[in-house]
């Protein structure tokens, strides 16, 4: 006779509903960091989303977005401190100037005929001759001495019309500027009439110009921006105003003169010839 079946005092129902009815369970950590990046997703402002949008074309955009799991706030930052660093790599920057100071000399001056003469450190590139008068990417030579001009052209010299530089005050809020009947907006104009272009020889380069009825200011002007560039991009070792090299001698006025001209009162050179 066998003994009684010991029981566990676990019914087989109890344990059918426990295999076949689990109880919920909390969610796990990774399922709610899924909720959290979906709701951040929706939340992100829509340049933010342009950006992730962006980022499989742009490698750029790729090194902005890394790291900051599309916070605005983190991204905003990392997009300062990449500026900063540009701006401080663009400022450090030195484009062949030379910190010594650049001589200024003056020979025989005649503001109807003037020759300005500057030697370089080495004989300038095309592209940095066309710094100090024709205008590239790059502050050069030509745009700085077209640049000068044009101002004068347009009476920018004149002496007679510092209001803002000899207020008495001192004080610039709210100055009354005078238009009409003040300094030096009676009587002739103070404009520069004529310039060639640069010519090159070796590391000298000079420039013709007629100063018209302009003021001495320009000069002062010419040397101040020059003194700079100088030291900033093409190191400029002597200015000299007026007079002649000896070993280059310079043209008839008539033949320094441009082709043509912004001078109201004279016509494009050998005009008159043609009509002949």
């Amino acid at each position: 006779m066998q003994p009684p079946r010991r029981t566990t005092g676990v019914s087989r129902r109890s344990c059918w509903a426990s295999s076949t009815h689990k109880r919920p369970q909390a969610p796990t950590a990774a399922r709610a960091r899924r909720c959290v990046a979906a709701r951040a997703a929706k939340d992100k402002p829509e340049w933010v989303r342009e950006l992730e949008e962006h980022a499989q074309y742009d490698e750029t955009v790729v090194k902005l977005l890394e790291g900051t799991n599309g916070d605005p706030d983190l991204i905003q930052e990392k997009m300062r401190r990449e500026m900063d660093s540009l701006h401080s790599h663009i400022m450090s920057q030195k484009y062949g100037g030379e910190d010594a100071p650049m001589k200024v000399s003056f020979r025989e001056v005649d503001p109807f005929d003037l020759w300005v003469w500057l030697e370089l450190y080495h004989p300038p590139t095309s592209s940095e001759l066309e710094m100090l008068q024709a205008g590239v990417a790059q502050p050069a030579v030509l745009e700085v001495i077209n640049s000068w001009f044009m101002l004068g052209r347009l009476g920018g010299y004149n002496a007679g019309n510092l209001q803002v530089l000899y207020n008495a005050s001192g004080d610039l809020a709210y100055m009354d500027y005078e238009m009409e009947g003040g300094d030096g907006n009676e009587g002739l104009p103070a404009s520069m009439h004529d310039m060639s272009n640069m010519e090159s020889q070796d590391c000298w380069t000079r420039f013709w110009v007629d100063l018209g009825t302009s003021d001495e200011l320009g000069l002062d002007i010419l040397i101040n921006a020059l003194s700079n560039f100088s030291k900033e991009q093409v190191g400029v070792r002597h200015l000299v105003v007026g007079g002649v090299n000896d070993d280059w001698p310079v043209p008839s006025r008539e033949d320094s003169l441009p082709e043509v001209t912004m001078d109201p009162m004279r016509g494009p050179r050998g005009l008159d010839d043609n009509d002949d």
